[in-house]
């Protein structure tokens, strides 16, 4: 009986892991997009700049930076720890505040061309 429930109880525990991790990518992807500076989104900038222009070297540098910095805003500002950094649940924010950096600077690049976005 304890054993059944013991395992019932690692099994359900377990279901529920990915879910959280989930939820915890989530809201340091918020964070970090809340807290997404004037700088970054020049970072941004110029990697996407670099990148179009074929400067692989210059661009993987900007790339580092860009990384580093949101690294560290995540650690100050959305409480990711250190060791947390080279996680999926990190990546997967990453991923979404480059997305929301390199929209910003895509509407920015619209509306100074006075383009519709739709």
């Amino acid at each position: 009986m304890i054993r059944t429930l013991c395992l019932a109880l690692a099994v359900t525990s377990l279901a529920a892991a990915p879910a959280l991790a989930e939820d915890r990518a989530d809201e340091v992807a918020a964070c970090m997009v809340a807290n997404a500076t004037e700088a970054d989104i020049a970072q941004m900038k110029q990697l996407m700049l670099l990148a179009l222009q074929e400067k692989k070297q210059e661009a993987t540098g900007v790339l580092g930076s860009l990384m580093m910095t949101a690294g560290m805003s995540a650690a100050g500002n959305c409480g990711v720890g250190f060791n947390e950094v080279g996680s999926p649940m990190f990546e997967y924010a990453m991923r979404v505040y480059g997305e929301h950096l390199g929209t910003v600077v895509m509407e920015r690049s619209l509306d100074f061309l006075e383009l519709p976005m739709e």
